[in-house]
């Protein structure tokens, strides 16, 4: 797929945590469109971070691509604001309904249905992907109990 055949930008969105451990959090995106998986160096806020949390981040599509993009993470990490970053990976599982693309640069896992990946190819292992995404801000806290999230 050519980049310049689709206008692919990144769109706000919304998550809750469903669980953190060690220096990992898992995001359940809203609408049941996936799960990230990202580092709590990309999160900020000033509540707590914890199950429940509700998270606000720019997220894309993900593309294939031939050749690793280049792009610059650093403002996932080190700017208060959010902006979306050009990030990429591989795939390192792909099934009848789902695709998981694991970040370069230890940025964490995006899970979605195949339905969010464009493609000229054939989904498999160990193609190269692409997507936007941003630093994640904690946004408030559901009150609700831990097995319903």
């Amino acid at each position: 797929m050519k980049p310049e055949d689709y206008m692919i930008g990144p769109v706000l969105m919304g998550g809750l945590v469903r669980e953190t451990e060690g220096d990992l959090v898992k995001v359940h995106l809203h609408g049941r469109l996936g799960v990230l998986t990202v580092p709590k160096k990309v999160i900020r806020g000033d509540i707590p971070l914890e199950p429940g949390c509700e998270m606000q981040f720019y997220f894309s599509y993900l593309w294939v691509v031939d050749e690793p993009p280049d792009y610059d993470a650093a403002p996932m990490t080190e700017e208060e604001e959010l902006f979306p970053c050009l990030v990429g990976g591989s795939l390192t599982e792909v099934n009848d309904t789902a695709v998981k693309l694991t970040l370069d640069q230890n940025l964490g896992t995006i899970a979605v249905p195949r339905r969010w990946i464009f493609t000229d190819v054939p989904l498999k292992e160990g193609l190269l992907a692409a997507c936007y995404l941003s630093g994640m801000k904690i946004i408030g806290k559901r009150d609700i109990p831990q097995e319903q999230i």
